[in-house]
């Protein structure tokens, strides 16, 4: 599916509308305190210039970092995001860091698997790599606490649990 968003921006008299087209490429799911979470993680284009919510970033000597992050017009905010001690990954190896987070409100205020008191979990069932795209399925699970911003870790005494899936291409980034 394609959307198209117009962005407007109004400065002085005005500036030219930025058009960006928005394609949904795969999903990412979850519970979380009994609400139910569906977003699509996208591909975002401009021009030529191309950008996923859904990428592998190979970072060099041996380090790798892969995410997922679901899309919302109304800003809410889905992310699971996993740290390898290795560039050629697959569904059996092992992460070396893990942060899922979920921002209801679209805000600095969200939810973080960082300070809780139990560490988050993910699996993948496909995690391959041809070329300079992927495809990751598989699922996660953890506690997130509550944080006031960007900056500040989970507050290990407000904690809920969450439980979802993943099922993206993703496009390899070095």
């Amino acid at each position: 599916m394609k959307l198209a968003v117009v962005l407007c921006t109004v400065v002085g008299f005005g500036a030219p509308a930025l058009a960006f087209e928005i394609e949904e490429i795969g999903t990412i799911e979850a519970t979380f305190d009994g609400e139910s979470i569906s977003q699509p993680t996208v591909m975002v284009r401009d021009g030529d210039v191309e950008q996923a919510t859904a990428f592998l970033f190979l970072a060099g000597a041996g380090i790798s970092a892969f995410s997922v992050s679901g899309y919302s017009a109304d800003n809410k905010r889905l992310s699971v995001e996993v740290n390898f001690l290795a560039e050629d990954i697959g569904p059996a190896t092992a992460p070396f860091g893990l942060t899922i987070s979920y921002a209801p409100e679209g805000t600095a205020l969200h939810w973080t698997s960082e300070e809780a008191p139990t560490p988050p979990s993910v699996t993948f069932s496909t995690l391959e790599i041809v070329g300079n795209e992927g495809r990751a399925t598989g699922t996660f699970a953890a506690l997130l606490c509550y944080a006031e911003g960007y900056e500040s870790g989970g507050d290990p005494e407000n904690c809920r649990p969450i439980e979802g899936r993943f099922d993206t291409p993703f496009f390899v980034e070095q």
